[in-house]
């Protein structure tokens, strides 16, 4: 069942787009790794990421809300995801 209810995983000044909350630790894991590592492929979330020493807050929010965001990182998924639901 969808929730219509998104996850933002929000570091420093920067919002990762992860996605519904069923779906948390299947996306968040493989991407916790990467920033742990050092290894994210996106630089300014690794600066980030290693600025605020992994401190992060994930909020969560419907799709109208998150439409918006455009600035979003993993923007694309989010409109991925929006057409399957």
């Amino acid at each position: 069942m969808k929730s219509g209810i998104f996850a933002v995983v929000n570091i420093g000044r920067l919002r990762l787009y992860v996605g519904e909350p069923c779906r948390i630790k299947e996306r968040w894991s493989p991407i916790l790794a990467q920033l742990e590592g050092g290894q994210c492929r996106h630089a300014a979330l690794q600066m980030e990421w290693n600025k605020y020493e992994g401190n992060r807050k994930v909020t969560f929010h419907t799709a109208s809300d998150l439409k918006k965001e455009t600035t979003l990182i993993r923007y694309k998924q989010l409109l991925k995801d929006l057409q399957t639901t």
